[in-house]
């Protein structure tokens, strides 16, 4: 089974010398009082609490995964357990309201939470973060009976949530979807119709499970715009059964311990959340949220890698070093220090960057000046499809390493590390796949409102560009920090271009430009990083030594991939229709 030890040392750096995360949380009344003291026991307790309860769990997770029988699902053993613990030790209130039951801590600490569980059981955390993002949800745009009803409930975890969107023929197309909704005289709906992907829809957990489901009221106009988005709860108010009904369970490549149901529902009984035909925009907080929660799996799986990497080189002993007698532990061999490294700089560089995006969150819903608040929310907004598509995807290469540099034991079941592979891979899929959120980021987010987003982003690195121009140790981070930005500005112009002649011209490398924005996100955060380490590593730490260096990595093994994404983005559109015509 592999192991995991909480990466605190880390996550200490990230928080208190990087993001300088309680100066800022006490610039905000709302969280004035959240002491570094208090982000780190929470982080070492949710460390703690995930290594000893939820890893232990992953392999039969994996292996016996949820069972369905006559319209239940039971989840992998041990996971009641576990559960119940969680919800016991408050896990699940930590960021709720205090007049919901919760303890109204930073977005900031869910991120730290949910990072730490996602190491130890992707499966686990797909029922434990879940709650979140519904809450989500109901704060902007439920009205106030169904706040004041299920919002405690999510609070306390008595009552998990589940989002039921897909159906067979309206997966990405959401507007295909056929599921209907009639109107009752005492403000009900009648809901029925079939979706499919479900997570979570059925389990054993709880007794109950509140089902936010998009259908098409009677009256509505056709595609996305006649969605209505609305409350479906498995149990009624009075205990009975709603007519909600799990049909089965999928079997799938990985994520063996998180059901992922289909769900039919038969004039089930439901209430609007939210104004009719705005059901994507009354959805968009709790899909945001999984976005980002996906980046923070992608995190959690790619650092249980790098550490069982990294045990497994240190200890395998194969062949001879380039000077002297073999055999020798493999970590000493440059090719295998090679994918280390990149394992090492795609996880770390994925923890500052989940996590900044998290105190960014904190910000924009808090802070006392509303320039602030909403230009940080609109900063959110261009980071939200980076962190689900940027980390998503380096989570498969570092993944891959770690298969690699394991040989033949990463290959077989008994290291767990293929379970990481098939586990992660759906994070590049569900809530919008890679090629949706490069959709996304680059005519909705950046060409949609002029590059004003965009702006935002280059206005914070040229700051901080500009206040290391005295430091001449910084000019090798600085400097190709510097040259990638302007990569982006001359690929966003270019694309602009190309879409004021011809709509649409831009979307097949919009993936391109996906990655070379993530790069300059990643640039800013590991330039910043190295100078937060420069003069611990001079006075002979160690450990900061270890980031520059992995710092120096990242710019110049990584980085380079900009190139070849401004050249594939810089050529000639091509016709590939044309390569798919029948002979």
């Amino acid at each position: 089974m592999p192991s995991f030890d909480p990466p605190l040392r880390d996550l200490a750096f990230v928080l208190h010398d990087l993001l300088d995360a309680p100066a800022v949380l006490a610039t905000l009344a709302q969280h004035a009082e959240v002491s570094a003291e208090l982000i780190d026991q929470m982080a070492l307790e949710a460390g703690r609490f995930a290594a000893e309860k939820i890893l232990p769990l992953n392999p039969g997770a994996d292996k016996v995964g949820c069972l369905w029988h006559d319209g239940k699902v039971a989840t992998p053993p041990g996971f009641v357990q576990a559960y119940d613990e969680f919800c016991e030790l408050g896990w699940p209130s930590m960021c709720a309201d205090i007049a919901d039951g919760g303890q109204a801590l930073p977005r900031l600490v869910f991120s730290l939470v949910g990072e730490m569980l996602s190491s130890c059981s992707h499966a686990f955390v797909m029922y434990a973060a879940v709650n979140h993002c519904a809450a989500e949800c109901l704060r902007h745009s439920a009205n106030e009976a169904l706040r004041r009803h299920w919002l405690p409930l999510l609070a306390s975890g008595h009552v998990t949530s589940s989002m039921c969107m897909t159906e067979a023929q309206a997966g990405s197309d959401i507007g295909l979807l056929s599921t209907r909704a009639t109107a009752t005289d005492d403000g009900r709906f009648l809901i029925t119709g079939n979706k499919i992907f479900a997570s979570g829809a059925e389990h054993d957990l709880t007794p109950n499970i509140m089902h936010l489901v998009l259908a098409r009221l009677a009256s509505a106009p056709a595609g996305s715009r006649g969605l209505s988005l609305f409350l479906v709860p498995k149990l009624l108010e009075d205990g009975s059964r709603n007519t909600v009904h799990c049909d089965g369970i999928e079997h799938k490549m990985g994520l063996h311990g998180s059901a992922t149901c289909s769900m039919r529902f038969e004039q089930a009984q439901g209430w609007l959340v939210g104004e009719p035909n705005q059901g994507l925009r009354a959805m968009f907080p709790m899909m945001n949220e999984a976005r980002l929660l996906s980046g923070l799996q992608a995190l959690g799986l790619s650092e249980q890698a790098l550490q069982n990497s990294l045990n497994y080189a240190r200890e395998r002993r194969q062949g001879r070093p380039a000077s002297g007698q073999g055999p020798c532990p493999i970590i000493e061999h440059p090719d295998v220090q090679r994918m280390l490294l990149s394992q090492k700089a795609w996880t770390e560089g994925a923890r500052a960057f989940v996590h900044w995006v998290a105190l960014l969150l904190d910000i924009a819903q808090w802070h006392d000046d509303e320039v602030v608040r909403n230009d940080t929310a609109a900063l959110v907004e261009l980071l939200t499809p980076l962190v689900k598509g940027f980390l998503t995807e380096n989570a498969q290469q570092s993944i891959s390493a770690a298969i690699q540099i394991h040989g033949g034991h990463g290959y077989i079941a008994e290291t767990g590390i293929e379970q990481l592979a098939r586990d992660a891979r759906v994070t590049t899929i569900y809530e919008g796949t890679t090629g949706i959120q490069a959709q996304d980021l680059l005519l909705r987010k950046v060409l949609g409102d002029g590059g004003r987003r965009l702006a935002l982003l280059q206005e914070r690195i040229q700051a901080w560009l500009a206040l290391q121009a005295q430091d001449a140790h910084m000019h090798e981070f600085v400097r190709p920090l510097r040259a990638a930005m302007q990569t982006l500005t001359e690929a966003t112009a270019l694309l602009a271009q190309r879409e004021t002649a011809q709509a649409g011209s831009s979307l097949a490398v919009s993936t391109h430009y996906l990655r070379l924005a993530g790069h300059v996100v990643f640039a800013f955060l590991w330039a910043q990083a190295a100078a937060a380490a420069w003069k611990p590593a001079q006075q002979g730490s160690a450990w900061h030594n270890a980031k520059l260096t992995t710092a120096r990595f990242y710019f110049l093994q990584l980085l380079p991939e900009s190139s070849h994404l401004m050249a594939s983005i810089a050529a000639e559109p091509l016709n590939m229709e044309a390569a798919f015509e029948a002979a």
